[in-house]
């Protein structure tokens, strides 16, 4: 306990017995208990940005009414990456404060690709002051796997550097499970260093495999995408986390068991509602952690269960002892609801205070883009043995789709149930490496989008109808120094700059949303139908997500484990 601390629950102390006034005294609010799943009138008294008392008869420098309103703990999601919403922390903030979100543990692997170590410091300062609390946890995977080469690459021994750092709560999503499974000694370097938390990314894992993983050390999962992978997780041991993104979308699938249909009606223990990757104009439009809870207690779950989930569940598992239940000497991390129908938020406070001024985002040094001067002459071809990409809507995970004939190639890519796109992977760190394949589900019929957000290396991703296309909008978005680029073959139609590392932005939340929305109608326009298209082809180039993904190196058959041959098999 530091020297602040120690005198900070002395004063809690004196102010529970009523021997001091409290700085803030929350009057005539229903307070919801998510440990006992109670609602009771009570006063709140709060000091030194704690809860000092949950009772009557206080007395405090202020007061806040709560004129009956149900005062539940501030939601935490335990699993997101921010830079998937393209904005800084303190604009983060700015979005998901109004919704209840008081808390978040950060997976920063976007930036740590990128810049390494630089990337976590870097995400913790910046969180510092943004008007949430931003934890995080320590990327496992820099690069994802053996076939991504990103920006930086973490050793065990940066591994044990990183998890020292303050704010840090564990290790990140283990996404090489072939590497854990097969004893991989330098995936297994970095296990030895992690003796907290670590974090599981179980993706398509079942039986004796999910067996072997849980038995590693691994204590959690938010990969399960049925309710038999779900429960499964569950009985071997692993905290279920079930995701909500833009482009993986899990939550209704799973209800049934975070509702206990499956166990008699009892809901399980070990689960959390988590985002994953959401992206800004999804935030704005429908909310966060809040719009999860409204969809279980839709689907006939308890409200207080559904708090559990986004309060003192996620507290729980990342050992953050001093949140998420509303009770004396926790932070005093609160949201004043309406109802426990809709959620909907009346004031969100952390350590007893409102939401302040914007607060100023550190600068970023590095992370520009770079596709070499060989970017205009390159070839493009695929390989016509090559398998098509079916890319899902509403899922990270993707389809192995038979090669297309060679009427369908020379024909620019027209052939299944709807027209092929030809799509493109290229090292953003000037080192000239180039792939492309065919992909089914983008729809693009003209011109080309160009990203810089790629997990987990953050290549540049380009997807299109025609080469012309393809390398004007690589080029342009090199040009802006990062971010996401539609071009209609003649000229850019729609723009959203990242400066930051080519995966963030530091301007207002509806600005940002407005050119996402604007890259959204611009691929529209030119025949894509994908509803998030930029979180959708974000993930195209993962090399740990089924079934078939696309690096730098060639097209990576994830099922085998091993890059597709870049020449046919003899017959």
């Amino acid at each position: 306990m530091t020297t602040d601390e120690f005198e900070v629950r002395q004063r809690l102390v004196r102010v529970a017995q009523g021997h001091e006034d409290a700085d803030l005294l929350i009057r005539d609010a229903r307070v919801v208990n998510v440990l006992t799943r109670e609602v009771y009138a009570a006063d709140v008294a709060v000091a030194g940005g704690r809860i000092a008392a949950v009772g009557g008869g206080y007395r405090a420098a202020r007061t806040l009414d709560a004129r009956g309103a149900f005062l539940a703990p501030g939601f935490v999601d335990a699993h997101i990456h921010i830079e998937s919403t393209m904005l800084t922390p303190a604009r983060f903030a700015q979005v998901v404060r109004p919704h209840g979100t008081t808390g978040v543990v950060a997976e920063p692997h976007e930036l740590v690709n990128v810049l390494g170590l630089d990337g976590l410091h870097w995400m913790l300062q910046a969180g510092r002051g943004s008007g949430v609390r931003v934890f995080a946890s320590l990327p496992s995977c820099v690069p994802a796997s053996a076939f991504e080469r990103g920006g930086a690459a973490l050793t065990p021994e940066d591994v044990r550097a990183g998890l020292a750092v303050p704010g840090v709560l564990g290790l990140a999503e283990m996404m090489n499970y072939p590497g854990v499974l097969g004893l991989d000694e330098g995936v297994w370097g970095i296990l030895r260093e992690a003796g907290g938390r670590r974090d599981g990314h179980a993706a398509g894992l079942g039986g004796r495999e999910l067996q072997a993983y849980a038995a590693a050390g691994i204590h959690s999962d938010h990969e399960a995408v049925t309710p038999q992978e779900a429960l499964e997780r569950l009985r071997a041991g692993l905290w279920l986390m079930v995701r909500e993104g833009s482009a993986a979308r899990n939550l209704e699938a799973l209800l049934p068991v975070l509702r206990g249909d499956h166990t008699g009606g009892r809901v399980p223990r070990r689960a959390m509602l988590v985002s994953d990757d959401v992206g800004v104009d999804e935030l704005l439009a429908l909310g966060h952690l809040d719009r999860l809870m409204r969809t279980c207690v839709a689907g006939g779950m308890h409200p207080a269960d559904a708090l559990a989930l986004v309060t003192c569940n996620p507290a729980e598992y990342w050992g953050l002892h001093d949140m998420g239940v509303v009770a004396p000497g926790h932070h005093a991390d609160l949201v004043l609801l309406e109802d426990l129908r809709d959620f909907r938020v009346l004031e969100s406070l952390v350590g007893g205070e409102p939401l302040g001024t914007q607060a100023v985002t550190p600068r970023l040094a590095g992370g520009r883009v770079d596709l070499g001067a060989g970017w205009d002459t390159v070839s493009l071809a695929v390989p016509v043995h090559w398998p098509v990409i079916g890319v899902r809507p509403d899922q990270i995970v993707t389809d192995r789709l038979p090669a297309p004939d060679a009427a369908a190639q020379d024909g620019g890519g027209q052939g299944m149930d709807g027209p092929l796109t030809r799509l493109v992977v290229a090292d953003r760190y000037g080192r000239g490496e180039v792939a492309a394949c065919w992909a089914h589900g983008i729809g693009l019929t003209r011109g080309a989008v160009a990203l810089s957000v790629l997990h987990d290396a953050h290549h540049v991703i380009v997807a299109g109808a025609d080469e012309a296309s393809i390398r004007a909008a690589g080029r342009a978005l090199e040009a802006m120094g990062g971010g996401v680029v539609v071009h209609d073959g003649q000229r850019i139609t729609a723009q959203l700059p990242l400066p930051f590392a080519g995966l963030m932005t530091d301007d207002a939340p509806l600005s940002a949303a407005r050119d996402a929305e604007g890259i959204t109608a611009a691929m529209h326009a030119l025949g894509s139908g994908l509803p998030y298209p930029i979180t959708t082809l974000s993930f195209l180039g993962l090399s740990v997500i089924p079934s078939l993904k696309l690096t730098p190196a060639g097209l990576l058959d994830v099922d085998a484990w091993t890059l597709v041959d870049r020449e046919a098999a003899p017959a």
